[in-house]
């Protein structure tokens, strides 16, 4: 099949002629992705090249290694066909992000130190919002990211994260009420409480 009629593939075909014809068809999905895996990876890690770069790489590998498990029709991966690979890669991603960030906290304790401090050459200039989530906790911060930048739903993140909603909703809840608690200005962005319920 020629690369123009490759790209026009659906992520679902594309997995299984990877399955079923071999890996080279795997190349397609990566191109596919690979800007918005590295482009999740950065605002998880506060603009942090290296390690964005690792949880892209990853979970890429991670995906093709799992490929064979991927199921379109689960209900935790959304209700838009188009998108279901994405969150699962996705899924992966954010794994690969805890891990990293583990391993970092054990190593050099990432996850408390001044963030300017950690790898300054490395990073990316952050955005307002993005300054103010990356002193949460991991998981705060892939909620908020999930949320709040890219938009998904509270049943597509319990999906992605393997939460239940509830706890998922709750979660946000408390932490936007945190951060709205360390604004200096007092202002809050009420488009982003607009979100939580949705």
């Amino acid at each position: 099949m020629k690369s123009n009629k490759l790209a026009e593939q659906s992520d679902e075909v594309l997995v299984r002629l990877t399955l079923e014809q071999g890996s080279h068809f795997f190349g397609n999905i990566v191109k596919r992705h690979s800007d918005y895996l590295f482009g999740l990876g950065m605002r998880l890690t506060g603009g942090n090249h290296a390690m964005a770069h690792d949880i892209s790489q990853q979970a890429f590998i991670k995906a093709y290694k799992y490929l064979n498990s991927f199921d379109a029709s689960h209900p935790g991966l959304g209700k838009s066909s188009a998108n279901r690979f994405r969150n699962w890669l996705t899924s992966i991603a954010t794994n690969c992000h805890s891990d990293i960030a583990r391993s970092e906290a054990k190593y050099t304790g990432f996850e408390e130190q001044d963030t300017d401090q950690v790898a300054p050459t490395s990073r990316t200039k952050l955005s307002d919002f993005e300054e103010m989530i990356q002193p949460l906790p991991t998981r705060e911060r892939q909620l908020i990211t999930l949320r709040f930048v890219y938009e998904y739903s509270i049943d597509e993140i319990a999906g992605m994260l393997a939460m239940k909603s509830g706890t998922v909703k709750s979660q946000i809840s408390r932490t936007v009420s945190k951060l709205r608690s360390q604004l200096l200005n007092g202002q809050y962005d009420t488009k982003t409480e607009s979100h939580e319920n949705r």
